[in-house]
């Protein structure tokens, strides 16, 4: 049986919000837009024709960084407005306008990725840049990419990666957070016969091996001056721990632990797998609902088990993320009655929003904090 408990960090979320909301006009979103934007964002591996690189050229513009170039001084940079606020979750998060850290709340807006290093982490906004946030707060833009194209990520040996689009010759970016320097880069095929959201892009860093998707095909390459190697199935999701996920037909996954030396396929439209590659999460399809709000779906990669999520009936997870340990993170709207797709999709988009961690091995649940919605879609580690 699960066990909820009431919220704990209500009070300083709303103190943290409210500072945000002094300094910053944050008109509320038009439903219609911020649904095809999440929708938008769940299709970006797939579909769009590469062209969206070109186009994307003049919001990156002439100031996008070489990658050997330095990090630039911090007094080039404006900073934010930073408040000494101990994160209520265990995980990093933004809503609202506000990044919470470990140890402080950043005002930063425009956040559409977010992937935690340490005590900081590393944002991608919505103007393409690719922007390091430390662990007190200090910000400092570490290069370009196409808005709304993925970073990956990995704590060991922390690494962050980026595809810039820059003069029309794509180039795969992988920066070294804790020495503060470009650890490789890959000139990437501008053209090709495949179709991609916002061109090629990373999909995981795993043993300090770069996994992405280029025009060419899924590769992987480790920035030492090696060749990258082609991977024979298109389609790669995410890879952990040796453990990879990927799209093998329509709402199905591929989930394969060389470890234990199985293979699975099961229903889901995309995946995360747990930093010890021991879970996989993705998203279903139901009769209500799919697409970015879709039921969410735990599986276990040694057995292939679907697992216990922690989400109840009226619940709809707007996000969702692993860690730390056997626990998953949510931003969780709610709904009081069955309704159709659309009125499902509005109901998760007016708030207010609910954070909540469950423990899956021990199947118990906690409701950290609830806050209002005011703009954006909360956005958890991808």
């Amino acid at each position: 049986m699960s066990a909820t408990h009431e919220p704990a960090g209500t009070q300083l979320a709303e103190e943290v919000f409210r500072m945000a909301a002094t300094a910053v006009d944050v008109p509320p979103a038009p439903v219609e837009g911020v649904v095809a934007a999440a929708r938008a964002r769940r299709r970006r591996r797939r579909s769009v024709v590469a062209l969206a690189v070109a186009a994307s050229l003049a919001l990156v513009g002439v100031g996008t960084w070489l990658g050997t170039r330095p990090a630039p001084a911090p007094e080039q940079e404006p900073q934010p407005r930073v408040v000494e606020a101990d994160n209520p979750a265990d995980v990093a998060w933004w809503a609202n306008n506000v990044l919470h850290l470990e140890h402080v709340a950043v005002e930063l807006p425009g956040v559409e990725d977010l992937v935690p290093l340490g005590s900081g982490a590393v944002v991608g906004d919505e103007r393409g840049g690719v922007v390091l946030i430390e662990g007190d707060g200090h910000l400092v833009t570490i290069g370009h990419k196409v808005a709304g194209a993925p970073l990956a990520a990995s704590g060991k040996p922390g690494w962050v990666a980026w595809v810039d689009p820059r003069d029309h010759a794509p180039r795969l970016v992988v920066y070294d957070v804790a020495d503060r320097r470009v650890q490789g880069v890959l000139d990437l095929p501008y053209s090709g016969q495949r179709r991609l959201d916002h061109g090629s892009y990373p999909i995981a860093i795993d043993g300090g091996r770069v996994y992405y998707a280029s025009l060419g095909g899924d590769y992987v390459w480790t920035p030492s001056g090696a060749q990258p190697e082609r991977i024979d199935d298109e389609g790669l999701l995410d890879v952990a721990a040796g453990t990879r996920v990927g799209a093998v037909r329509a709402r199905h996954i591929g989930i394969t632990q060389p470890f234990f030396s199985v293979s699975y396929v099961r229903d889901g439209t995309d995946a995360q797998l747990s930093p010890d590659g021991l879970q996989v999460l993705t998203r279903t399809t139901s009769a209500r609902v799919s697409g970015p709000f879709g039921p969410v779906a735990i599986y276990d990669a040694r057995s292939g088990e679907r697992l216990w999520t922690g989400l109840r009936r009226g619940d709809v997870a707007v996000a969702a993320t692993f860690g730390p340990g056997d626990a998953v993170t949510y931003v969780v709207a709610h709904r009081a009655h069955e309704p159709q797709a659309v009125e499902f999709e509005r109901m998760a988009l007016t708030g207010p929003y609910e954070l909540r961690t469950c423990q899956i091995e021990a199947q118990s649940c906690t409701s950290v904090t609830t806050f209002p919605h005011t703009g954006s879609l909360p956005v958890l580690p991808s």
